[in-house]
C-alpha cells in the first residue's frame, strides 16, 4: 500500500499543480466579467455585431458609407450571441461568458477523449473509474487540466472573441470523426449515431465561427478520405458545394461585402521574422507536449508504414500536424499566437495518449511491477515540466504574493504597472483589473454621453455603453485601406465638418489620411484617459 501510495503522490501533487491554474483563470474570468468596456480590442465589435443581429440587421456592411462598419468574421459565434443578448442585454459580459464555457467545453471534450479508451476497436466505458489511482483516469485530467493553463488559451479564455469557440466546434468534429472510425459504435449508419456526418458538419461550423479553422477542415477530410475515400469523397463534394452555396448567398444578401471584408480584408501584410518568433516563444512555453505528440505522430506513421496502412495514423495526429502548420499564418498582421490554439489542444490528447500507450505495450510485453511503477513517476515529470513552463500569476494580494515570493517571481512585471507575471514575456492579456479601471471606465462612458450627435471611437464599448451607435470598426478600416479597397471620402468629409461631438483613440489603427483628417480637424481639449494600461486620448472639435 505504501509503494502504491508513493508511486501515484507524484499523480496527485500535478493534479493540485493544475487545479491550481484552472483557479487562476476562474479568478481571471470572474475579474473580465465584472468590467464593462473593452479589455482586448475588439471585443466591443463582436458583441456589436450580435446586437445588429439581434436586431435584425446586416454586419457586412459597405465601409465606406456611414457609419463606416462592417464585420470582419464570419457569422457563427455572433449567431450564438443572439438569443444571450435578447435574454440578458447588451452587455459585454454575455460574450465573455459565452467563450469561457466555449473552452471549459474544450477541456471537457479533452478529458473524454481520453476517458473511454478503446479495446480490440470497441469502445470500453470506464465511468466507475474516476480514482487518481486509475493511471487512466489522472492522465486524462492532467492533459485536460493541461490545456486550462497554457498561456495562450488562459489569455483569451474570458474574452468576447470567437477563437475559443472556433477551438470547440473544430475540436468537437475531431472527436465526432475519432469515435466514428475507432470505435466499434453500433449502427453506425443511424441518423442519431452517425458520428461521421456530425463530425464534418461541426467541422464546416467551425470554419463558419473563424476561418482558421481550415487546420481542422484539413485534417478531418484528410482522415477521413484515408479510412473511407469513396465516402470521404461524396463528403468532401457535398461539404464543397454546401460551403459554396451558403458563401455566395451571404455574398449576394450582403451585395459583395462578405466576401470583402470577411476574405479579402484579411489577406494583410507578412513578417517571417513575426511568425518564427511566434514558433519559438510557443516551443519555448509547450516544450513538453509538443515533443510527446511529435513523438506519437511519429509513432503512428511508423506503424503506418510498418503494416502499410495509412488508416493507422490517427485524426488527432493529423490535428496536431495541420495545427502547427497554422503558426505560419502568425506572421500575417493581426494575427498572433492563438493560431496555435488548436495544435496545443491536439498535443494535450497526444500526450495523454503516447503515455497510456507506452503503458500498454508495456503490459503487453510483460514489463514488471517496477516498470510499471515508473510510468506514473515519468507522466507526472512530462507534466511539471509543463506547468513550470507555463507560470503565470498576479503577484500581489494576500496568497498570489507568497506563491510569487516563493517562485521567485515577486516584484516582476509582464505588462506596465500591474502586479502579474506571465512566462511569455510582455503581454497585455492575463493581468487582473483594479478598481482604478472600473472608476476610468466609467469617466470614458461620461464623456461619451456628454456630447451631442456621434462619437468616433476606437472601441465600440464606450459608445455602446452611452447609448450611442458604434462608429467605425478601425481595425477594418486599416485592412481595407492597406489592400486599396476602402474608400475613405466620405468620412473624411464628415470628420472635416467636424460632425462627430468627441473622438476616442487608443492605438490609432485607422488609415493614414483619416488620421491625418482628426489631427486637422480635432484637438486634445480633455486630458487623456489612463485605463488598463492603455492612453485614451478624448479630442473634441476644433472651434472654428
Amino acid at each position: 500500500m505504501i509503494r502504491r501510495i508513493l508511486t501515484w503522490l507524484p499523480l496527485g501533487f500535478t493534479v493540485l499543480i493544475f487545479m491550481g491554474y484552472l483557479l487562476l483563470m476562474l479568478i481571471y474570468a470572474r475579474s473580465l466579467f465584472a468590467f464593462p468596456l473593452d479589455y482586448d480590442q475588439g471585443e466591443g465589435f463582436e458583441l456589436y455585431d450580435g446586437i445588429r443581429l439581434a436586431r435584425g440587421e446586416g454586419i457586412y456592411l459597405d465601409n465606406a458609407q456611414f457609419p463606416f462598419y462592417a464585420s470582419n468574421y464570419p457569422p457563427v459565434y455572433r449567431l450564438m450571441l443572439v438569443p444571450l443578448i435578447w435574454l440578458f442585454g447588451a452587455q459585454i459580459w454575455v460574450g465573455r461568458v459565452l467563450t469561457f464555457a466555449c473552452t471549459l467545453l474544450i477541456g471537457a471534450l479533452i478529458f473524454l477523449n481520453l476517458k473511454f479508451k478503446m479495446e480490440n476497436g470497441k469502445l470500453e466505458d470506464t465511468r466507475s473509474q474516476f480514482s487518481i489511482f486509475n493511471f487512466q483516469f489522472s492522465i486524462s485530467l492532467i492533459a485536460a487540466l493541461a490545456f486550462f493553463a497554457a498561456n495562450y488559451v488562459y489569455q483569451i479564455a474570458p474574452l468576447a472573441r470567437a477563437h475559443l469557440p472556433m477551438v470547440m466546434f473544430a475540436v468537437a468534429g475531431i472527436t465526432c470523426l475519432d469515435r466514428a472510425f475507432v470505435a466499434a459504435i453500433p449502427n453506425p449508419q443511424s441518423p442519431i449515431l452517425n458520428l461521421k456526418s456530425l463530425g464534418i458538419a461541426l467541422l464546416i461550423i467551425a470554419g463558419f465561427t473563424k476561418l482558421q479553422a481550415i487546420d481542422a477542415l484539413a485534417a478531418g477530410f484528410g482522415y477521413v478520405l484515408l479510412q473511407q475515400p469513396r465516402w470521404g469523397s461524396k463528403a468532401l463534394a457535398i461539404s464543397v458545394a454546401i460551403t459554396g452555396l451558403i458563401v455566395l448567398w451571404l455574398n449576394s444578401l450582403t451585395g459583395g461585402q462578405f466576401w470583402l471584408n470577411v476574405v479579402a480584408a484579411n489577406v494583410n501584410a507578412y513578417s517571417f521574422e513575426q511568425t518564427w518568433r511566434i514558433y519559438r516563444e510557443w516551443f519555448s512555453l509547450q516544450a513538453p507536449l509538443i515533443l510527446c505528440a511529435s513523438l506519437y505522430v511519429l509513432w503512428d506513421v511508423v506503424d503506418a508504414i510498418r503494416y502499410h496502412d495509412l488508416r493507422r495514423i490517427s485524426v488527432w495526429s493529423f490535428y496536431f500536424v495541420t495545427g502547427c502548420a497554422m503558426g505560419m499564418l502568425t506572421g500575417k498582421w493581426g494575427a498572433g499566437p492563438a493560431y496555435l490554439i488548436a495544435a496545443i489542444a491536439a498535443a494535450c490528447v497526444l500526450t495523454a495518449k503516447l503515455l497510456l500507450r507506452i503503458r500498454e505495450q508495456g503490459l503487453k510485453i510483460g514489463h514488471s511491477d517496477a516498470f510499471q511503477s515508473l510510468i506514473p513517476l515519468f507522466s507526472s515529470f512530462i507534466f511539471l515540466w509543463q506547468a513550470a513552463l507555463n507560470l503565470h500569476l498576479p503577484t500581489s494580494g494576500r496568497i498570489f504574493s507568497v506563491v510569487a515570493t516563493v517562485l521567485g517571481v515577486s516584484g516582476q512585471s509582464s505588462y506596465s504597472s500591474y502586479p502579474y507575471y506571465d512566462s511569455v514575456g510582455y503581454t497585455q492579456l492575463g493581468h487582473l483589473l483594479t478598481p482604478q479601471d472600473l472608476i476610468e471606465a466609467e469617466r470614458l462612458v461620461q464623456f461619451a454621453k456628454s456630447v451631442n450627435g456621434p462619437v468616433w471611437s476606437e472601441e465600440a464599448m464606450i459608445t455602446l455603453r452611452a447609448d450611442k451607435d458604434v462608429v467605425t470598426n478601425p481595425t477594418q478600416l486599416y485592412n481595407l485601406a492597406k489592400n486599396n479597397t476602402l474608400d475613405t471620402r466620405q468620412m473624411i468629409m464628415m470628420i472635416n465638418e467636424r460632425r462627430f461631438g468627441l473622438v476616442i483613440l487608443k492605438a490609432e489603427f485607422y488609415p493614414p489620411d483619416v488620421l491625418e483628417a482628426i489631427g486637422k480637424n480635432y484637438d486634445r481639449q480633455y486630458p487623456s484617459t489612463k485605463m488598463n494600461g492603455f492612453d485614451y486620448w478624448l479630442l473634441k472639435p476644433k472651434t472654428k
